[in-house]
């Protein structure tokens, strides 16, 4: 064999352990989607729910972090179910303090529907912290904890959930990107995200008209 031959089949012998070594590299627990997820919708399903009935969503939670008790915070708006079906609108987190929140629980759906992959930031549960999407409702923190983000949760009138969503910090010098993650997930990715209706803040979702309440409320 002479020279030429030799370096091609070092070449060719180099390239396959290289192949099979990245096949065989170790993957993040959790990671169970395929890496060209960059340009993709983050939740498909839920866009296309949204698509055919943009009220689909009856009930949004948000649990943001309470550092000095160490333990999440959960704000919830809802649909009541009446036996006629769902009635009114009520913030169940509040004993069920009457909601204006048709409009703005639409308009909360719509911030969420076409998140797009823009990157994937990490595979990593271990960046966790550092993206600032650790999961406000895990049990294993502490008080003071940081790098906890915020969960927001969409369900429909069955209560099935339609998303479940964990999000973190937004990105350095760039404004309305955010790094999220899917929750019970390890990818965190970097979307298009504007966060404000996704309010946790009482006055914004209570009916403010008191002649639209009835006299038992």
């Amino acid at each position: 064999m002479n020279e030429t031959n030799k370096t091609v089949l070092f070449v060719f012998v180099a390239l396959v352990a290289v192949v099979v070594a990245w096949a065989a590299r170790p993957r993040t627990p959790g990671f169970d989607e395929p890496l060209d997820v960059v340009n993709q919708p983050l939740f498909p399903e839920f866009n296309q729910k949204i698509q055919q009935d943009p009220l689909v969503a009856t009930s949004l939670e948000l649990v943001q972090f309470d550092e000095p008790s160490g333990k999440g915070k959960a704000f919830k708006v809802a649909q009541v179910k009446t036996d006629k079906g769902l009635g009114r609108w009520s913030i169940p987190s509040h004993e069920d303090y009457p909601a204006d929140a048709k409009d703005h629980l639409a308009e909360a759906a719509a911030a969420l529907t076409d998140l797009t992959v823009l990157n994937v930031a990490s595979e990593s549960r271990g960046d966790f912290e550092l993206y600032g999407v650790q999961d406000p409702a895990a049990k294993d923190l502490k008080p003071g904890a940081s790098g906890v983000g915020m969960r927001v949760t969409l369900r429909d009138k069955d209560d099935r959930v339609l998303l479940d969503l964990i999000v973190g910090k937004e990105l350095p010098d760039r404004k309305g990107l955010r790094y999220v993650r899917k929750a019970g997930q390890d990818p965190i990715y970097e979307v298009r995200l504007n966060t404000e209706k996704l309010s946790s803040n009482f006055g914004d979702w209570i009916e403010k008209d008191l002649l639209k309440l009835s006299t038992f409320d």
